[in-house]
């Protein structure tokens, strides 16, 4: 073989181990960042359509508080995520009477129906929707709660969840969620015309407690941007009091709560 050859072949040689190089090197790296990047992806739409699924089950819910069915029923794919009634919240109403130094005290569970995600817990608690991250600092209330507080008026109605069987649900598939109204009771006013009722107060606290996974930091922040006359007026890890009527009297109370069972199809 001539030198010329010889040379060629070489080049040849180099040339192809050059380029089968090249083509290992692109799909090691396809399939490590474009792998990585596509579960991203997933993870994101799952993330997203649950939240507006979530928005979907507290508009259905906020007709069952208004009487305007007694069953709604929605649908949620799993998607190898969990969905449960966590009994991890609660609520102190305080409405008091500051000229007379009455008080009219409730205090009854909330309580939240939550879908996790890998990390973060997507859920609906009072009324409104939340997303936070599990052991972390970050999370946002998505959906306003009926708590109205404006023009010497606190209109505020509550909502607890309870569960029909104590179930957490986990695996793939599409999972039918169905709400019930059980009981819609006034809190306040208590009467007409006694102490209690609707023009006797000038104020209304609100105390959350959680256990668990606490959202303390996201309800704080939330009544902090709120319209109305809101106030946080103390917050630990675990609870935020928060009051209505902060800057002047209120005119009228009105507090409502509203009990919806919670089932799985």
């Amino acid at each position: 073989m001539s030198e010329r050859r010889r040379g060629r072949a070489v080049s040849d040689v180099v040339a192809f181990t050059l380029m089968f190089g090249i083509i290992l090197t692109s799909v090691g790296l396809v399939a490590t960042f474009g792998l990585a990047e596509l579960n991203s992806f997933n993870e994101h739409q799952k993330i997203e359509n649950a939240d507006r699924t979530f928005e979907l089950i507290a508009r259905s819910f906020d007709e069952l508080e208004e009487s305007q069915a007694t069953v709604r029923t929605e649908a949620i794919e799993l998607g190898g995520s969990s969905i449960t009634v966590e009994e991890s919240s609660s609520l102190t109403v305080t409405v008091r009477d500051t000229d007379t130094g009455t008080t009219h005290t409730e205090s009854f569970p909330l309580n939240t129906l939550q879908y996790e995600v890998d990390n973060r817990l997507i859920g609906y608690e009072n009324g409104a929707t939340y997303r936070v991250r599990t052991n972390a600092d970050g999370g946002i209330i998505n959906r306003d709660p009926g708590l109205v507080c404006s023009d010497g008026q606190a209109v505020l109605s509550l909502v607890t969840i309870r569960a029909e069987e104590d179930r957490y649900i986990s695996g793939s598939g599409t999972l039918r969620i169905t709400g019930r109204l059980n009981d819609s009771s006034l809190l306040y006013p208590v009467s007409d015309t006694d102490v209690g009722n609707a023009s006797a107060a000038d104020q209304v606290d609100l105390q959350f407690t959680f256990s668990g996974e606490s959202r303390a930091r996201e309800w704080a922040n939330h009544f902090d941007r709120a319209p109305g006359d809101w106030s946080v007026t103390s917050q630990t890890d675990t609870s935020v009091t928060v009051r209505c009527g902060a800057s002047e009297d209120l005119d009228h109370v009105y507090v409502r709560r509203s009990i919806i069972e919670v089932s799985y199809s």
